[in-house]
C-alpha cells in the first residue's frame, strides 16, 4: 500500500472518528445530566420574611431542595413554603389552572430524568385543595392550560402536540413534526396553543433550531433563535428568552402584529442569566428564575424572583434563596377588586 493511500486511509479514519464523537455528544446533550444534581442547602436558615408590598396569591415551581425535583408552593405576602408533592420521580413544569385550584404538571417514568431528555415524561393532575392527583396523560410533557381551564395542551412524544379534555379524557393530536414549513422530526418544546389564533408558538429543535408561530397546516413564522415562547391571554403579544442581556439571557416581547421584538426585562444585578418566565394570571406580574450565569435546567442555582410589569427592573422581588435549583415557576393572584 503507498505512502499516500495510507495517509488518506489515515485521514479518513480521523474524520470518522470525529463525526462520531460529534454524534454523541449532540446525543449526550439531549439526554442531559446522567444522575441528580446535587440538593443544595437554604440560605435563610430561619425562612423569609412577610413582605407586605407583594400581591396576594402563590407561586409554585420545581426544586431539588429535598433531594429530588419536586413541587412547590409559596404563598404570597407571608412567603410561607410547603412541598406539593414528594414523589421519588423528578417533576417539573407546574402550571396553575386559571381558577388557581389545580396544577398540571410533568413526572417522568423513572427516578431520574434530565429536563434535556424531553422523553419518559406523563403529565399529572393535582388538586390543590385535597391532594388528590391523576395521571392525565402518558408520554406528554410541558402541560398548559387552555383559557377556560376546561382542557390541557403538551407535548406528546417530542413530535407532536396534543390536548385533552380534563373532564372527559378525550385526546386528540393538534399538530405533527413534518407538517407544512416544520421539518419532520423537529422536537416541539414548550408548545403553546393559542385557540382564537388557532396557532402554536413553539421552540423547534433537533432538526430545526428557532422560536416560531405555526398555524394548523405547518405555516411558519420565525420569531427568533431564543426559547419559551409563550402567548399573552388574548394573543396579542408573545414572550421569550433570547441572547442579549447582561448575563447572556433576557426576555424580549414580540408583537405578532407589526413583527417586531424588544427587550422587556433585563435584571442588573448579580443574578441576571434569566429563564423561565411566565405571566401572572392577570399579567400584572411576571414570575421568573434568574442565575449568576449558570444556565442548565437541572442544576444551575437558579432564584425565583417576582416583578411587578412595567415597573424598573431594580424593583424584581427575590423569592428563594437556595444554592439548590428551583426553576419552572407559575404565579396565581387573587382578585382583590
Amino acid at each position: 500500500m503507498s505512502k499516500k493511500r495510507i495517509i488518506l486511509l489515515i485521514l479518513l479514519s480521523v474524520v470518522i472518528v470525529a463525526m462520531l464523537t460529534a454524534a454523541y455528544m449532540r446525543w449526550q446533550l439531549k439526554q442531559g445530566r446522567s444522575t441528580p444534581p446535587p440538593a443544595g442547602v437554604a440560605l435563610l436558615a430561619e425562612g423569609i420574611a412577610h413582605d407586605a408590598a407583594l400581591p396576594n396569591g402563590f407561586v409554585v415551581w420545581s426544586s431539588n431542595r429535598s433531594g429530588n425535583h419536586d413541587i412547590w408552593k409559596m404563598t404570597l405576602p407571608d412567603r410561607v413554603i410547603t412541598p406539593l408533592t414528594t414523589n421519588p420521580h423528578t417533576e417539573y413544569f407546574p402550571r396553575i389552572s386559571p381558577d388557581g385550584r389545580q396544577i398540571v404538571f410533568a413526572r417522568s417514568q423513572k427516578p431520574w430524568v434530565s429536563q434535556r431528555n424531553q422523553e419518559l415524561w406523563d403529565v399529572i393532575l393535582l388538586d390543590l385543595e385535597t391532594g388528590k392527583e391523576k395521571l392525565l396523560a402518558k408520554n406528554a410533557n410541558t402541560p398548559t392550560w387552555s383559557i377556560d381551564g376546561k382542557k390541557v395542551y403538551f407535548q406528546r412524544n417530542v413530535f407532536s402536540m396534543a390536548e385533552i379534555d380534563v373532564r372527559s379524557g378525550k385526546e386528540r393530536i393538534l399538530f405533527n413534526s413534518g407538517t407544512g414549513d416544520v421539518k419532520k422530526r423537529a422536537g416541539l418544546q414548550t408548545p403553546a396553543y393559542h385557540p382564537d389564533k388557532n396557532k402554536i408558538a413553539v421552540t423547534l429543535r433537533y432538526t430545526q433550531h428557532m422560536t416560531a408561530i405555526v398555524d394548523m397546516d405547518g405555516k411558519l413564522k420565525e420569531i427568533s433563535d431564543g426559547c419559551q415562547l409563550t402567548w399573552s391571554k388574548d394573543g396579542e403579544f408573545l414572550y421569550y428568552v433570547d441572547y442579549g442581556g447582561k448575563m447572556k439571557n433576557a426576555f424580549y416581547l414580540y408583537d405578532p402584529g407589526t413583527g417586531k421584538s424588544k427587550k422587556w426585562l433585563d435584571l442588573p444585578g448579580d443574578y441576571s442569566h434569566e429563564y423561565f418566565p411566565r405571566l401572572s394570571n392577570d399579567e400584572k406580574y411576571l414570575v421568573f428564575a434568574a442565575s449568576k450565569g449558570g444556565h442548565e435546567h437541572d442544576s444551575a442555582d437558579y432564584e425565583i424572583f417576582l416583578w411587578q410589569v412595567g415597573t424598573a427592573n431594580t424593583t424584581a422581588t427575590r423569592l428563594t434563596f437556595h444554592t439548590g435549583n428551583d426553576n419552572w415557576p407559575d404565579v396565581y393572584l387573587y382578585d382583590e377588586s
